[in-house]
């Protein structure tokens, strides 16, 4: 991932957004969450070696695949929960962002249920012990 080119992306989308807005409001949006998306894209993009590692770690540790697919899921469930809010708060609507956090903040505890699940039954493991 090219950061330079990505930051000039996001400057760029932001001034046209700016001009845009004093002629035509509705248009500034759709070019904010156009680039939103683009750089999101791009993001997922850079990800893939990270992803990779990731799991290879936990491969390596001897670790169960579950946790590293809990891991990454709450990543994305995390960065689109971030990306749909800030969308949200630019459009004016900080109530519905704020609903979306929290519908992120949920699902991310719900993937980690297995987790805790896991935890619990190792610690009464070692209590009966």
């Amino acid at each position: 991932m090219n950061i330079f080119i990505t930051v000039s992306f996001g400057i760029i989308s932001v001034v046209l957004s700016i001009v845009l807005k004093q002629y035509k409001p509705e248009y500034s949006m759709f070019i904010s969450l156009a680039a939103g998306i683009i750089i999101f894209i791009t993001l997922i993009a850079a990800l893939n070696p990270i992803i990779g590692y990731i799991t290879e770690l936990t491969a390596n540790a001897g670790l169960s695949g579950v946790y590293a697919e809990v891991l990454l899921k709450s990543l994305a469930v995390c960065y689109l929960t971030q990306l749909a809010s800030d969308c949200c708060k630019d459009a004016g609507e900080t109530a519905i962002a704020g609903k979306l956090q929290l519908a992120g903040k949920t699902a991310v505890l719900i993937m980690a249920l297995p987790i805790f699940k896991r935890i619990t039954e190792v610690v009464t493991g070692l209590i009966d012990t």
